[in-house]
């Protein structure tokens, strides 16, 4: 789990909070030191792509439990066809961090291209060869400047508007991909804290959805009432109430982006 995702998660309650952020943010430290990702050290494997250094990768078996957690909750939302996984510019990147951005899967005998959407999106596929050799999916730029996150979007939403079960399936993927990444003490006091294996279905989770565009608003439409949501990094997100039972999967989240407030065309999807 990265510093990007942990902002992606908001806790109630300043011990739980503080706790949790203290401890994710540890993880984050040592994910970072300079080691590939779960590589064996058996293998000697080292990887890279156009001659870098140090590539931004993140391991196959851990990604593909993102994929895992699709299936298994997909019931959140039914229309939605697919989990596609970004590749989304740190904010310490550099200004030309997406340009000529490559993606594969790499192993002992696998060589994967994965093509990416013009908005660092990918399909990732599954690939027994690729889960046996413990591969990475390998990027041609170095590491430490981008984040991983799913994306996942129910046919016939409507435009600016975010449905909540689909947000509550995109919690799933991304808490099975940092399980997988964070040790089994932390996976124990987290579940402790929060009296649950499912993380997602704590009251007091709320889940930080990330916006292309600047939000001038977030709005939770339930029935005859608007119930505004909170928006953070200068519009940069919002938090949706996951965890709250009371909204069902089918609650729709009106967006409404600071461009089209202040009366100019929207570029937002």
């Amino acid at each position: 789990m990265t510093s990007d995702d942990v902002d992606l998660l908001s806790f109630r309650g300043k011990r739980s909070s503080t706790l949790l952020f203290a401890i994710l943010a540890a993880c984050h430290a040592a994910a970072q030191a300079d080691v590939p990702v779960e590589a064996p050290a058996e293998t000697g494997q080292s990887i890279h792509i156009n001659s870098i250094r140090n590539p931004e990768l993140k391991s196959y078996r851990v990604m593909a439990a993102g994929l895992d957690a699709f299936d298994e909750y997909h019931a959140l939302a039914p229309r939605a066809r697919e989990v596609r996984f970004k590749l989304v510019a740190g904010s310490r990147a550099p200004a030309d961090a997406m340009q000529d951005l490559a993606l594969r899967i790499a192993g002992n005998e696998t060589s994967i291209a994965l093509p990416l959407a013009a908005d660092g999106s990918f399909t990732l596929p599954r690939s027994a060869q690729a889960d046996s050799e413990d591969a990475d999916l390998v990027t041609n730029k170095k590491k430490g400047n981008y984040r991983w996150q799913p994306s996942i979007h129910s046919d016939g939403v409507p435009a600016g508007m975010r449905r909540l079960g689909d947000l509550r399936l995109q919690c799933q993927v991304t808490i099975a991909i940092a399980k997988k990444e964070i040790p089994f003490w932390v996976r124990t006091l987290v579940g402790t804290l929060l009296r649950t294996t499912d993380w997602c279905s704590a009251e007091q989770l709320k889940l930080g959805t990330r916006s292309d565009v600047p939000l001038a608003s977030a709005t939770l439409l339930d029935g005859e009432r608007r119930i505004a949501l909170k928006v953070e990094k200068e519009g940069r997100s919002f938090l949706s109430p996951i965890g709250d039972t009371r909204y069902a999967d089918d609650t729709l989240i009106e967006l409404v982006y600071q461009q089209d407030a202040a009366g100019t065309p929207s570029a937002a999807p």
